[in-house]
């Protein structure tokens, strides 16, 4: 027996031995590279994709099965295009673990990862292939060595007992190129280094990652760092990440000199489809840039606890909170919102009150406040007994507030919610209002249906004693760009209560007593001018207001308004209508159509995001004498008047605006009178002037200007052009039965320097009108040239008098009228006297002049005065 054992055991050691020698003999032997093709064509076989092995394999045996390998690249599925590409890998396997079903990998090196992801227009990436259901399947019958040649070694199913357990895995000069088709975004990660601890399968195991983060669209460059403690369990589904630190800083799109941190615990059960978080901190700070900046942007957001349970539609908030403050221009923000307690599930439904408020604090302050309270239901349907809003926006001694109140409720399956009974009052505060305060109220309703992809809402309100309805739908909420359609109708809508009060203008000083001369009244008036200016010196010029209309970008709104009774100032439009259009990052009105003062308007307007506007109105059949009284405060013409406006502007402020205004305005009055002025009448007074100044007398002249005077013209007719903020005055045409008034050289018109200097022509008839019984004789058939220079509010005037080809009038030059003129300022004398004058009280104006040059300027006075003042 004995023997048999022995040689039974001495055969055993002999196989053994041949065993070892012939598997040494075939491992030395053995050349991994000759694989290299087979291995080629079993990755495409099986993915679509071609694997590139342009360096060697290298294998070593002892103490561990070792595999080192380079070059190597994997690409697109079905293309050319490189997916991913590896400089050089190593690592290396222990031979008895395999022997338990065990994979032990000691330390892991790779080096010069470089992968490309792509999302195309549909949303797909270009790795998802790798991840279907088909693929993980043929990815689980390759053979362990082949899996590990490719790098790809994914971890089983549930139903297998195969583990891995890796010692460490270090990658450098990773890079890895994303681009997103269908948002047009591209970012690359470079300079990727990567540490792990022990990986052991559903175990956790430290990492940190360091890398550099760029790209040009949208702009960015920064440092990124994390460390965290991660758990994997692909096989089930679940993922962990515990002690996490991230920190982000630098530009990223919008946000530059930024600082991000994130800390906390987060945790997601795909198969019990669970997520949670504890102890959530998010911290941002930097500047905000492009079209809306902030400056010293400062925000948090923290979390006790969060939990999200798909699968049993529960929701679990502690304790969350979210802080921003920053500066917008000359804005401070404050931003804040707060829910300490919320849970919901499929029984029941409850949360403590939801806070939050937002403040714009500046010249205009803009304050909300948002409050939700109680909340009941279940996580199917649920609703909040109140949600409250409360708006303010004060703006000087202004103030515009908002308040609305609604119960809210929301059907999960359904998908659809609303502001079933919503009530609230808009109103405004102002001292400058006649009752100090106005306020109306609204009720109305709010659905959001997400099945029909539409949200709707019906308001009505009572405003200035008349009805108002809004009506309103919203559709393709999830895309990029919903369509808004809505109406307006609303019988009376006074836009001065809503207006900025206009600028009072500045008080007159108290003059000096009305006997008073006129050289006291200018040396007065010289030294408040003087003072004006200085004062003017010292200020410094604010800055242009900013017109920013980016906010029509992307927007598709189109709407129809009707008021019945429109008040905008002093001015009265009837049956206003237009349609509203916001497309192609424009705003246009291609039709307005209202009745003004007996006659009729119409027009266009339009206002891009890029601040270019166009105006075209045209005016027909006005009451003129009305519609200046309401714009004007003042009625200087009568008759039936047609006007025609074209014209373009584009600047981001009001002075850019005023530049660049070009295109032109006529108009046209028929049958109407000037008012304040009787042409024949001061003719007269000026012709008999002259004569006397040739006879040696200095006789005065009488106030052209009397508010119950008047003169009649047939037609007045005019056209400005305008090109860069300049105009000119290329047609004016006043004619009466005595006067004919026409343009000039020059003839120009500042409009942002709101300045003039024009010419106009004073031509007075041959022959005296029938029945008209004056004396004329010195003027008759003249042409007397009037230059009005200087600013709109306050110009100057000047009679041409040595371009006058009239007899009588060279004759008083030689004789030294214009010796008499010089260095006289006769503004004041050429403006109408604020106080009508009383039959049978004798002005300082009819009183006899206190030195030879006064009825000199009452001729020039005169003259003036044919324009109307």
């Amino acid at each position: 027996m004995n023997v048999w054992l022995k040689r039974v055991l001495f055969s055993l050691v002999v196989a053994l031995l041949l065993a070892v020698v012939g598997l040494a003999i075939f491992l030395l032997t053995f050349n991994p590279n000759a694989y290299k093709s087979r291995l080629e064509s079993l990755v495409f076989e099986r993915t679509a994709r071609t694997l590139t092995i342009d360096g060697d394999i290298s294998l070593s045996l002892f103490p561990r099965i070792g595999l080192s390998v380079s070059d190597v690249a994997l690409s697109d599925r079905d293309a050319k295009d490189t997916f991913v590409s590896i400089d050089s890998a190593r690592f290396a396997v222990a031979i008895w673990p395999l022997l338990s079903n065990r994979l032990v990998v000691d330390h892991v090196a790779v080096t010069g990862l470089k992968a490309y992801v792509v999302r195309d227009a549909d949303g797909r990436f270009n790795f998802s292939d790798l991840l279907d259901a088909d693929g993980a399947q043929a990815a689980s019958r390759v053979p362990a060595p082949v899996a590990a040649a490719a790098l790809a070694a994914p971890a089983s199913g549930d139903g297998s007992d195969f583990s891995i357990d890796i010692a460490g895995l270090e990658l450098k000069s990773g890079r890895v190129q994303y681009v997103d088709r269908r948002d047009g975004m591209s970012t690359t990660f470079d300079q990727i280094e990567a540490n792990t601890g022990r990986v052991t399968y559903d175990q956790p195991f430290d990492v940190s990652v360091k890398a550099v983060i760029t790209g040009n669209d949208p702009v960015q460059n920064a440092q990124f760092q994390a460390q965290a403690l991660l758990r994997l369990n692909p096989g089930g589904l679940g993922y962990s990440a515990q002690k996490i630190n991230v920190q982000l800083s630098g530009r990223l799109g919008n946000l530059d000199q930024s600082q991000a941190t994130l800390k906390g615990n987060l945790a997601y059960d795909g198969k019990a489809r669970h997520f949670s978080a504890d102890n959530l901190e998010l911290t941002l700070s930097g500047n905000i840039v492009g079209a809306h900046p902030i400056q010293g942007l400062k925000a948090s957001l923290t979390a006790a606890q969060l939990r999200l349970d798909q699968r049993n539609a529960a929701l679990k908030i502690d304790k969350f909170s979210l802080r921003a403050v920053g500066q917008d221009r000359k804005r401070a923000l404050d931003l804040a919102l707060d829910a300490p307690a919320l849970a919901i599930s499929p029984d029941s439904a409850q949360a403590d009150p939801v806070t939050g408020t937002l403040k714009w604090t500046g010249d205009d302050t803009l304050a909300v406040s948002l409050g939700l309270e109680g909340l009941s239901g279940n996580a199917n349907e649920w609703q909040f007994r109140s949600v409250s809003m409360d708006g303010a926006l004060t703006q000087g001694d202004r103030l515009l507030r908002l308040k609305l109140m609604s119960p809210l409720a929301w059907n999960m399956s359904l998908r659809k919610g609303s502001l079933s009974a919503l009530k609230g009052d808009m109103g405004i505060r102002d001292q400058a209002l006649p009752s100090g305060s106005y306020e109306f109220p609204m009720i109305g309703s709010v659905h959001l249906d997400l099945v029909q992809d539409l949200l709707s809402a019906d308001l009505n309100a009572v405003i200035d004693g008349g009805q108002a309805a809004f009506k309103s739908q919203t559709t393709k909420l999830a895309t990029p760009q919903p369509q808004t359609r809505f109406s307006l109708n609303t019988e009376k809508l006074d836009l001065n209560r809503w207006l900025p009060a206009p600028t009072a203008a500045a008080e007159a000083k108290p003059g000096a007593p009305a006997q008073e001369s006129d050289k006291e009244a200018d040396q007065a008036q010289d030294k408040d001018k003087k003072q004006g200016q200085e004062q003017a010196a010292a200020q410094t010029p604010p800055a242009p207001a900013p017109i920013d209309l980016s906010f029509l970008k992307g927007l598709d709104v189109e709407g129809d308004v009707q008021i019945g009774d429109l008040r905008v100032r002093d001015v009265q439009f009837k049956d206003v209508g237009f349609q509203v259009r916001v497309q192609k990052d424009a705003l246009t009105i291609p039709k307005l159509a209202a009745a003004l003062y007996e006659g009729t308007l119409a027009g266009q307007f339009s206002a891009t995001a890029d601040e270019a506007f166009g105006l075209k109105l045209n005016l027909d059949k006005i009451a003129v004498a009305p519609l200046m009284q309401a714009a004007m405060g003042q009625s200087p013409l009568s008759g039936r008047g047609a006007a025609q406006l074209d014209l373009q502007a584009q600047g981001a402020t009001t002075d850019a605006l005023l530049r660049s205004l070009a295109g032109r305005a006529v108009f046209q009055v028929k049958g109407g009178a000037v008012q304040g002025v009787d042409a024949g009448q001061t003719l007269a007074d000026v012709a008999s002037a002259l004569g006397n100044v040739l006879k040696g007398r200095l006789d005065a002249v009488a106030s052209p200007f009397d508010s119950r005077r008047s003169t009649a013209f047939s037609s007045l007719d005019g056209r400005l052009d305008l090109k860069d903020g300049q105009g000119t005055l290329s047609k004016l045409s006043l004619v009466t039965d005595l006067v004919r008034v026409s343009e000039g050289k020059p003839a120009r018109i500042d409009v942002p320097g709101r300045g003039l200097d024009l010419v106009l022509l004073a031509q007075v008839a041959a022959r005296l009108p029938k029945g008209l019984d004056i004396a004329l004789t010195p003027l008759l058939g003249a042409t007397i040239p009037i230059r009005i220079t200087g600013a709109w509010d306050k110009p100057e005037y000047d009679v041409d008098w040595s371009s006058i080809r009239n007899p009588s009038v060279q004759r008083a030059l030689k004789s030294g009228l214009m010796e008499l003129l010089k260095g006289r300022d006769l503004i004041d004398q050429a403006l109408p006297s604020p106080e009508p004058e009383t039959p049978g009280v004798a002005s300082k104006n009819s009183a006899a002049p206190a030195s030879g040059a006064d009825p000199v300027e009452r001729i020039g006075k005169a003259l003036k005065g044919l324009l109307g003042q």
